[in-house]
């Protein structure tokens, strides 16, 4: 038995979006049994076959519909936390178990924030990467409070492996990731899908499990039409898991 997991961020798209019909499409062909969607609309899945199941979304950024991170499940979501931390940016985790072929899974879909988080504008409050290295420090306190067993953490990573490191090795904001994904656990979480991307970019959006999970299967979603136009500025991610003890 395998568990089908999807991460994207979709770039704001809507059920009116000329370029939702390829997302879902996508999307579709890998009969994922949990989405991780972020930057998304709340009704994007809703509805829509074959999603006839269930969505947790964070507060919404508008008060309407457009969410930063949402999951969604073949099966109803329990132990559900939309909060994660209260120090954290608002809006930018959702978690909770439900079951799947491979037993109850909890998932934690985070959104992290861009290396220029609310730095310009009338908001900008904050140098570069520190809206970024404060999630991340907080986000290492609730993965502390987690036991890293049948653990899944998807979405924006907002940080990009091997070639083209995006940031570069050497700044802080990397080890932070990873002193994140290692806290509260020895090994802590792999990042599943830290060589994949498309069309020459390795992703920035990440799936990454906890040691009794493995990728037997890892792609990468294309951001790209046919004819070369984007349907996200982000290549999404397939991971096929399986379980072991």
């Amino acid at each position: 038995m395998t568990l089908r997991v999807v991460n994207w961020n979709v770039q704001w798209a809507t059920p009116r979006s000329e370029r939702s019909p390829v997302i879902v499409c996508r999307i579709n062909q890998y009969d994922p049994d949990v989405i991780c969607l972020t930057e998304t609309d709340d009704r994007l899945l809703d509805g829509r076959p074959p999603y006839s199941g269930h969505i947790i979304s964070a507060e919404p950024v508008d008060g309407k519909h457009r969410t930063k991170v949402l999951l969604w499940s073949r099966n109803p979501w329990d132990q559900v936390d939309l909060v994660g931390d209260p120090a954290l940016p608002p809006g930018r985790f959702v978690s909770g178990t439900t079951e799947t072929p491979i037993g109850n899974v909890t998932v934690i879909g985070v959104c992290i924030p861009w290396h220029n988080s609310r730095v310009a504008g009338a908001k900008g409050v904050m140098r570069q990467w520190e809206d970024h290295s404060h999630y991340l420090n907080r986000l290492a306190a609730i993965l502390r409070r987690q036991p890293h067993r049948r653990l899944v953490v998807a979405g924006d990573f907002n940080q990009r492996f091997g070639p083209r490191y995006y940031p570069p090795l050497w700044h802080p904001v990397r080890a932070a990731l990873e002193s994140a994904l290692g806290a509260g656990g020895n090994p802590g979480l792999t990042v599943a899908t830290a060589a994949i991307g498309s069309h020459g970019n390795r992703t920035i959006d990440h799936i990454a499990l906890s040691v009794d999970l493995a990728a037997d299967s890892l792609r990468s979603i294309d951001n790209r039409n046919s004819d070369g136009k984007p349907v996200s500025d982000h290549s999404g991610v397939f991971a096929s898991l399986s379980a072991h003890e």
